[in-house]
């Protein structure tokens, strides 16, 4: 969803309209104003904004054929509307459409803006379910085109290593087809890397403590350059259950994406905690306790406009050149964290640099 949320806001009474457009826009929202109903569903046609806020009684459309006009072709549209107490019989008809959220009048802000703020954290939902969606269509394609890829590559390989065998070792020949052998292997260690992407299966999950295996991997990384590391890693950190070499992966994919992110040095933080999601805290991962793992660089950070591709495969914004594979770390992360019931994000207010979070359940 965008940085700035709009609201088409439809209201026939002026002094109403004015008051609630000013406190809209002074919390950072877009505003779309319509005078009724009509107004406001020609508005939404042409804009298609976030939300929709909407007096019920307006002359040329009320509200609630508005509503039913925009659920016709626009069925996840989030709408709120505003109804005095004596139109309190609108509501059960709202319902009806699919409309839940409602302000009485006279209007009190602050049950106003958290209306919006309800609205706004089901279109995230909404945008992260559809994410979601499209990276498992995105690996199960990955894994099919892999898979033969490296039954291709095989028969390659085979015909190579029986070549050399016809040729004296010290030959041009012989020199060009074990290049051409180095490459195919390359080839297929990045198929193995996208069927990653669309194994259902989450490896050989044990549980165990999960420190270890952080401290390994991000030292491993780190090993040889310049930057600087620390860890907040509480000793009563409940066990997990998971796959060390998958973990391990994710784990090293996240500070190779950090030391490149800081090439003239810098500092990387991981840091651990325990949560609890309830049943309504708006998460796509099931209630329960999870341990939140982050990974904090003190890098450029990511532009906003990218937010929503980085877990994209093939998704960089460094060079191509000669680093095969580049751009499906991410990627990888994200499956394998999926397949292990978690969920992983980049923090979007971490500035400077930039900040991943692993949320993984803590084991039974």
């Amino acid at each position: 969803m965008p940085a700035t949320v709009s609201v088409l806001y439809a209201e026939d009474d002026s002094d109403t309209r004015e008051m609630v457009t000013k406190i809209l826009r002074s919390n950072g929202f877009k505003c779309i104003v319509a005078k009724n109903g009509q107004e406001g569903l020609e508005l939404y046609r042409r804009h298609c904004p976030d939300i929709v806020l909407s007096d019920i009684l307006m002359p040329a459309m009320s509200g609630l054929e508005m509503a039913r006009a925009i659920r016709t072709d626009f069925p996840e549209a989030q709408f709120i509307f505003m109804t005095a107490l004596g139109e309190s019989r609108f509501i059960l008809q709202a319902i009806d459409i699919g409309v839940a959220q409602y302000v009485v009048k006279p209007v009190d802000l602050d049950k106003l803006l958290t209306a919006v703020s309800h609205c706004v954290a089901m279109l995230r939902l909404q945008a992260d379910a559809q994410r979601v969606k499209h990276l498992e269509a995105i690996g199960v394609l990955a894994g099919g085109l892999a898979h033969d890829f490296n039954n291709m590559l095989q028969i390659v390989l085979g015909n190579v290593h029986l070549a050399k065998k016809l040729l004296d070792p010290g030959s041009r020949a012989f020199t060009h087809l074990k290049e051409a052998e180095s490459i195919s292997v390359d080839a297929r260690n990045l198929g193995k890397r996208l069927g990653t992407l669309a194994r259902k299966e989450s490896g050989l999950k044990r549980k165990m403590q999960v420190t270890p295996v952080i401290l390994y991997s991000v030292n491993a990384a780190l090993s040889g350059t310049s930057i600087t590391s620390s860890f907040d890693l509480p000793p009563d950190i409940p066990r997990l259950s998971f796959d060390k070499t998958q973990m391990e992966q994710v784990f090293s994919h996240l500070t190779v994406n950090a030391i490149e992110a800081m090439p003239q040095g810098g500092k990387l933080e991981i840091t651990a905690r325990v949560g609890t999601l309830s049943p309504n805290s708006g998460s796509l991962l099931a209630p329960g306790d999870y341990v939140c793992i982050s990974f904090r660089d003190s890098g450029t950070g990511i532009p906003a406009q990218n937010f929503a591709k980085i877990f994209d495969p093939y998704f960089t914004t460094k060079e191509m050149d000669s680093h095969k594979g580049r751009g499906l770390g991410l990627s990888i992360c994200h499956a394998i964290i999926s397949r292990h019931g978690g969920m992983i994000s980049a923090d979007k207010s971490s500035r400077p640099g930039a900040t991943f979070n692993i949320w993984l359940p803590v084991a039974d």
